[in-house]
């Protein structure tokens, strides 16, 4: 499960950490999460949204708690996690830089967006309404497009 969807965990996580060593531990502590709650996962939504919801609530803590630990230095070189970041190029850095301007929520949100999520599901994975998920892109871009002017 976790390699079908390394691309999307991987993406969220990097949005936020600020490290090589805290997005191999942000990716490490998503994969525990998974596979400790897949035994209670039910079904009710697709698996992806699982993933994302998981995802998210675990990058976020990741985040906040990492504010408050000293820096650390990247010990392993792991397959999974180069795959997808040597993809990376300038505009792409430049984008998570204008998204990391984002508070929590809102990142998560154009993050979901960037997966082409529909706005259907990613109501779902927020627990929001459609309506509220077009209403915060709309001005979640007006953000990013002030924030870009800035950079």
């Amino acid at each position: 499960m976790i390699g079908r969807h390394k691309g999307r965990i991987i993406m969220i996580c990097q949005a936020y950490t600020d490290s090589r060593a805290d997005l191999e531990d942000c990716f490490q502590e998503v994969a525990a999460r998974i596979w400790e709650g897949y035994a209670n996962f039910r079904g009710d939504a697709a698996e992806a949204t699982w993933i994302y919801r998981v995802t998210l609530n675990c990058a976020i803590n990741f985040s906040r708690r990492s504010r408050q630990k000293p820096p650390t230095v990247a010990l392993l070189d792991h397959d999974m996690i180069e795959e997808a970041s040597s993809e990376t190029d300038k505009n792409t850095e430049r984008l998570y830089r204008l998204i990391d301007m984002l508070n929590p929520f809102e990142k998560a949100i154009v993050l979901l967006w960037l997966e082409n999520l529909p706005y259907s599901e990613i109501a779902l994975v927020m627990g929001m309404s459609v309506k509220n998920v077009s209403v915060k892109l709309t001005r979640i871009k007006e953000k990013l497009k002030q924030n870009a002017k800035t950079d």
